[in-house]
Order: C-alpha cells, then structure tokens, then sequence
C-alpha cells in the first residue's frame, strides 16, 4: 500500500485494519500519525501498529514539515523499543517538495504552501 499527503493517513487507517492483508507501506509526504506510538515505562518509543511502514519526507516539503518527518526518524531509530527495530524506516530527500511526490496538476493549498524544490524531475 502507498499514499501520499492526506492519502498517506487513509492508507495507514486502512493498513491497519484487521485483516487488511496488507504487509507493507509506503507513506510519502505524511508519516505514521502520533496515535499509532506510545511511549512505554523504560522510555522507549513503541508503535502500536502492525504494518511494517517506510516513510519517505522531502526536506523542501510545505506541507508535511521536516520537522515532523525528523520526529518520526527520532522515534523510528533511536528512542524504537527493540522488538521494533527496523520495522518503521524513514528517509528524507534533499531539496524535494511536496508536489513531487504527485502527478497532474496541484491542488491549490498544496500550490499556495508548498516550497520550490531544488531537485527537477530530470
């Protein structure tokens, strides 16, 4: 399963879901949301989902802040229970937007937020 932006969260609620079928995920430009982790007695980040999930960020995205994908990589590999490791990756791109990760044309909120990428198609 793949999503992007808002289709990422739908994805993730779907994913989720008892029997699914579902055995992997790819968000881009979105991360697992806040509710899917709990922070366990020893202090380490445990989620609370069953779909192994790699979550792709850009760092010139307007939408889906840096900020959020750099949480996400803090609970993803260094605060993971160990049971976890590896399950949950996540990767930024240097100089790619949110629009980049989409075909056609932008919707307006992502046209009007959104930050000019340093990396082309090309």
């Amino acid at each position: 399963m793949a999503g992007h932006s808002l289709g990422g969260v739908m994805a993730q609620k779907f994913s989720n879901g008892k029997n699914s079928g579902i055995k992997a995920q790819i968000l881009m430009g979105s991360v697992l949301t806040r509710d899917n982790r709990s922070i366990q007695s020893d202090g380490t980040s445990k989620y609370n989902y069953n779909v192994p999930t790699l979550t792709i960020g850009g760092t010139k995205d307007g939408l889906m802040r840096i900020s959020r994908v750099a949480e996400s990589f803090w609970h993803s590999y260094n605060n993971i229970t160990p049971a976890q490791k590896d399950l949950f990756p996540v990767i930024a791109l240097e100089g790619v937007s949110h629009a980049q990760f989409m075909s056609g044309v932008p919707p307006s909120a992502v046209k009007n937020r959104d930050l000019k990428p340093d990396v082309t198609e090309t």
